[in-house]
């Protein structure tokens, strides 16, 4: 099989597992979390979409140079050193936006969230943790961008696909999870992601 092949299946088949298992447990989440417990993870996913246009393009670029850079010679220390100035870059952009928000949380969620049945103090922490993990989940898009300039669709897919479907399941069969217990489960998972990615990169250049 070809690698331009082998790559497309790769990304297809992450992105539809992905897909699939964020659609098929929602029914099930919103009858063990309640529909406004549940409408915090759509207000998660909100900002999430939202805060990714401040990217900036540095994952492409990544992206770009890597694969540049992967056919020459003697190039695997430039790779690096490019890699580390982009983090450093994204660690800083990750940790003003997660603690923006982590700091605004009691006015989003006295202000912004209008919630009925959850006491202002869970949507509170609920928002804060938010912050926590929307700083953990930043450099994803970064190094998913060196996976795919180094052609490794399948070790990057694999990674999506395994992490999008061992915390979903964890807590299903855990009994109900609360609000509080699925933020903390959500950041976990976004953690090990970009741990996961972060250590493959080094190790496969």
């Amino acid at each position: 099989m070809s690698v331009i092949r082998r790559n497309v299946i790769a990304n297809f088949a992450g992105k539809a597992w992905a897909v699939l298992m964020s659609l098929a447990f929602v029914p099930v989440y919103i009858k063990l979390l309640g529909i406004e417990a549940y409408g915090l993870i759509g207000f998660f996913l909100t900002l999430v979409a939202i805060l990714s246009l401040l990217d900036l393009g540095l994952g492409t670029t990544l992206n770009r140079r890597l694969a540049q850079l992967s056919i020459e010679k003697n190039a695997a220390q430039e790779m690096c050193d490019l890699l580390r100035t982009l983090e450093l870059i994204y660690l800083i952009i990750g940790i003003v936006i997660g603690g923006t928000i982590a700091a605004l949380a009691p006015f989003i969620a006295n202000h912004w969230i209008k919630s009925e049945q959850l006491p202002v103090a869970t949507v509170t922490h609920a928002v804060a943790m938010m912050g926590v993990a929307i700083a953990c989940h930043w450099p994803l898009a970064l190094y998913s961008g060196g996976l795919m300039g180094l052609q490794k669709q399948v070790v990057s897919n694999t990674i999506t696909s395994l992490i999008a479907t061992v915390p979903v399941t964890r807590p299903i069969c855990r009994g109900a999870p609360s609000a509080g217990h699925c933020a903390s489960n959500a950041m976990r998972k976004l953690v090990l992601e970009s741990a996961l990615k972060s250590i493959s990169l080094p190790i496969l250049h």
